[in-house]
């Protein structure tokens, strides 16, 4: 049995895009804590309300740039590690699979589209210009991540919490599924932008599909193809 325990072993190495993500996201993390703790507010906002997502200040301000900033705003050190963590280790494979390009295109295709499909959602069935609590963190864009693990490696066997083996692709299905129920459970928006997880993992698939269907993908395909073949 070909199985490999991502989780434990090897450890990832952090690559060029992902390790600038990781950077970004950590200094803007910094940068947001020390302007709080000094009781600095640019404009009379907290930084959070200007770079996050506030679905008010989309409809009444248009801030559309809140659609590409929530993704490096944090709220907590454990909500910043868990997400650099997850990026590290899913995120490096994937950098290298697509490329540094690919990659940053697909990210912040995930984490944009998830941001918007969250917006969507929540304009469904509430009245969004009241909205004020502000949609932060790169999960969005994590979870378009995780899709695309569950898409290029989902043969491969993962230690969930290090204990249970279960092939990646079964525990992205797992993932969605637990989004999908706590999201519809919610209903309304809280503290976890679940929608925002689940159109990043759905946008992230879709972006896959229609790539892969493309003549510059079908041709790359065909040089592994023949490499394979020559070896």
């Amino acid at each position: 049995m070909n199985a490999r325990y991502d989780q434990l072993s090897p450890v990832p190495p952090l690559t060029s895009a992902t390790k600038a993500i990781i950077i970004t996201c950590v200094v803007t993390f910094f940068v947001d804590f020390f302007l709080t703790s000094l009781g600095v507010r640019p404009g009379g906002l907290e930084l959070t309300d200007i770079l996050g997502l506030v679905p008010a200040r989309i409809v009444n301000d248009l801030w559309l740039w809140q659609f590409v900033t929530y993704i490096f705003m944090h709220g907590s050190p454990l909500h910043l590690l868990l997400n650099m963590l997850i990026l590290w280790f899913f995120g490096s494979e994937i950098e290298n699979r697509m490329g540094k390009k690919n990659f940053l295109i697909y990210f912040f295709v995930c984490g944009i589209g998830g941001g918007i499909f969250n917006f969507l959602v929540n304009a469904s069935f509430l009245d969004v210009s009241r909205l004020q609590n502000p949609i932060i963190g790169a999960s969005g864009a994590i979870f378009g991540i995780l899709a695309a693990y569950g898409i290029f490696f989902g043969e491969r066997f993962m230690l969930v919490f290090f204990i249970f083996p279960m092939k990646a692709k079964y525990f992205v299905l797992i993932m969605a599924a637990i989004e999908l129920i706590t999201g519809v459970q919610a209903r309304a928006q809280d503290n976890v932008a679940h929608f925002a997880h689940l159109g990043g993992m759905g946008i992230g698939a879709l972006y896959i599909y229609f790539r892969s269907s493309g003549p510059e993908e079908a041709k790359v395909d065909k040089t592994r193809k023949n490499l394979k073949e020559s070896v």
